[in-house]
């Protein structure tokens, strides 16, 4: 046997070892439902299937980790309603757990795991909601949560006519702010926020629109207080109302998830 073929077969050994002790650890008493729900894919003959990077202890950490929350959502589900989940949404799911550190990614493909894992939800559980997570930033992640729990997202934008009798040309005092830099604490990056609703947009997660609800009027208030000492600069000159009016624009409009938004947040955002 060549010197190559001997370290292919000490591989192959390892592998079969570790995809055992997996197979072991989901049938064993507290992954029952676990051992059903991946019944397909999580067998003796399919072994094989398990990527070799189970090898190293890292990502093995990663998977034990994601399997171990996909086990608590499982608690959620009454025995009866567990259900095999589909191998093209298992086995890619299971694949990313090797590797998937982060907190609210991970969280995303566990919940979509768990949406598929029983009767009552599995028809939330979209195959290519998968792509989408691999799509999503931490951050990204973190601004669904918001747009869970809240109708839509105020945008505002004020402009400043430098010729307010001819209203022609204009600067931007600031556009597209939403307030969502200050209100959401946990994102990373908050300078980002504008890039990442246009990522959520190209996703087709969520959609601009040009009008408002009235209830997100308080909201444009927010906005605009927020950035007074800018506002001020620009428009401190006009002493008369009519004036000011003349030569400052406010456009408001809003972002509100699609229909398609909205069930991969039922199938991927749940807390």
């Amino acid at each position: 046997m060549s010197e190559e073929s001997k370290i292919n077969a000490l591989v192959n050994i390892g592998q079969s070892k570790v995809a055992e002790k997996a197979y072991d650890d989901l049938l064993s008493e507290p992954s029952k439902k676990a051992g059903n729900a991946l019944g397909t894919i999580v067998n003796i003959g399919n072994t094989v299937l398990w990527p070799i990077k189970w090898v190293n202890e890292r990502t093995r950490i990663y998977f034990e980790n994601n399997l171990k929350k996909y086990e608590q959502e499982l608690e959620n589900i009454p025995e009866e309603n567990v259900t095999e989940v589909p191998t093209e949404i298992s086995m890619p799911i299971l694949e990313r757990f090797t590797y998937t550190s982060n907190e609210e990614l991970s969280n995303a493909f566990v919940n979509l795991l768990a949406s598929a894992s029983s009767t009552e939800t599995i028809n939330t559980a979209h195959p290519g909601f998968i792509q989408l997570i691999d799509r999503l930033s931490p951050d990204e992640a973190i601004l669904l949560k918001h747009i869970k729990s809240n109708p839509a997202i105020p945008v505002l934008t004020i402009k400043h006519y430098d010729n307010p009798e001819k209203r022609t040309e204009y600067v931007f005092v600031f556009k597209n702010k939403t307030g969502l830099d200050i209100k959401i604490k946990d994102i990373k990056f908050p300078e980002n926020i504008s890039i990442y609703l246009n990522n959520l947009e190209s996703l087709g997660l969520i959609q601009y629109s040009d009008y408002y609800y009235t209830a997100l009027e308080k909201d444009y208030e927010i906005i605009e207080n927020q950035h007074n000492q800018l506002i001020n600069n620009h428009f401190n000159k006009y002493t008369e109302e009519k004036d000011l009016k003349r030569a400052k624009k406010e456009s408001k409009g809003m972002y509100e998830l699609t229909d398609f938004g909205r069930l991969f947040i039922s199938a991927c955002i749940k807390k």
